[in-house]
């Protein structure tokens, strides 16, 4: 009874690697899409302890990304890619006046993918080129800069079609927090 569990562990296991194998093989070119909602908090300091508007809102966000997949190892795959993410708009009132922010901006990062078959596990590492305009009643600034993000995420590949589920941490200095959850679907070339 030992050896028949042994012998079919080894099987479950061998097959596996193989099924792990060929789908790291798939290595190449994707393009993708994805939607899902972005969050930003933005809770200023301030000395005096007047003026300070609590901010803390989402709204539908979406992203634009292109890749390429080395397909190079069996347990281990590597990706690198770039992309356009839009955090839309998110808005509120506090103290009695409309707060808003447009964020937005292009990424590039780098992935390490754990491919278990048709699934991956995956977690990304890059920088955010972004841009964004807060306006408190009616008026508006702007500020630019770079900052660094990571994210996890997991995907399931149908042949040269891929969906994942994705969360991903913005570090912008500005701002208290920048995240996203979203559904990306993709095609691999």
């Amino acid at each position: 009874m030992n050896r028949i569990r042994s012998a079919a562990l080894l099987a479950a296991f061998v097959g596996a690697f193989f099924v792990s194998s060929a789908s790291a093989a798939d290595g190449g070119f994707y393009l993708g899409i994805g939607a899902g909602q972005g969050t930003i908090r933005d809770n200023p300091d301030n000395p005096n302890g007047a003026g300070t508007i609590n901010f803390d809102s989402e709204d539908t966000s979406y992203k634009l990304f292109a890749g390429y997949r080395l397909g190079a190892l069996p347990l281990l795959d590597f990706a690198f890619e770039g992309g356009y993410i839009d955090f839309g708009k998110p808005s509120q009132s506090s103290s009695g006046q409309r707060v808003e922010y447009k964020l937005h901006g292009f990424d590039a990062a780098a992935l390490a993918i754990f491919p278990l078959g048709p699934v991956d596990l995956y977690g990304k590492l890059g920088a955010l080129y972004w841009s964004s305009d807060k306006t408190i009643g009616g008026s508006t600034s702007s500020k630019t800069g770079s900052s660094a993000f990571y994210g996890v995420g997991v995907g399931l590949r149908l042949g040269a079609l891929g969906l994942r589920a994705e969360y991903e941490r913005f570090d912008i200095g500005e701002l208290d927090r920048v995240e996203m959850y979203s559904l990306n679907a993709l095609f691999q070339f």
